[in-house]
């Protein structure tokens, strides 16, 4: 099996600096634009998947849309893909929060007020590798999701044995990237093909 992670175009809050936002929050025209960009890269790949996957939040879909586009039908939103939930903290600059709250990101289990913490995203997530991924890891084709830099992190972390706890998050990638994972028997693991490219 490959995987293909597709991390969605500029949404609103990228462009204001919020902190991860809502499930309401949607793409900028440039958002749109990265993704019709992303669109015209990866019809071979796209021609190859098997699975397909969404986050059910709307900078996710948007993305979706534009870059799978004839075969949305086929796909699963399914919500363990979705960004950690900040509740209240939602509408904060990503600056202003990270003054407030300079310790935050030591401890992966502090939750956002009225929201989720990192680790209960992580835990989440790492649920649908288990049900969705590793099942499926001696099968030949291709799963691809399109999901946020949060989820996507856990994901390769999980995958190629990169503790979360300690190491969280090991990973960022860029909006409108694709990163690549392919299972190899030989060696019994998965192995980064690409990263945010």
């Amino acid at each position: 099996m490959d995987i293909v992670l597709i991390r969605h175009g500029q949404s609103v809050a990228n462009q204001k600096g919020l902190l991860i936002s809502n499930d309401q929050d949607d793409l900028t025209e440039n958002g749109v634009a990265q993704s019709h960009a992303l669109a015209a890269r990866i019809p071979v790949v796209l021609a190859e998947a098997r699975w397909l996957y969404c986050s059910p939040w709307r900078r996710a879909l948007s993305t979706a849309e534009i870059v799978l586009g004839e075969r949305m039908p086929e796909t699963q939103l399914d919500a363990r893909l979705a960004e950690t939930f900040p509740g209240r903290h939602g509408t904060w600059l990503e600056k202003d929060f990270n003054t407030a709250f300079p310790d935050f990101y030591q401890d992966l289990g502090r939750r956002y007020d009225g929201g989720e913490s990192h680790r209960d995203m992580a835990q989440r997530v790492c649920q649908w590798v288990q049900t969705e991924i590793v099942p499926r890891q001696h099968e030949p084709g291709l799963l691809m999701a399109v999901a946020h830099g949060g989820p996507i992190t856990v994901i390769l972390q999980y995958l190629l044995g990169v503790p979360i706890e300690e190491r969280y998050p090991s990973f960022t990638v860029p909006n409108a990237s694709m990163s690549r994972l392919q299972w190899r028997a030989d060696l019994g693991r998965f192995c980064l093909i690409t990263a945010g490219a």
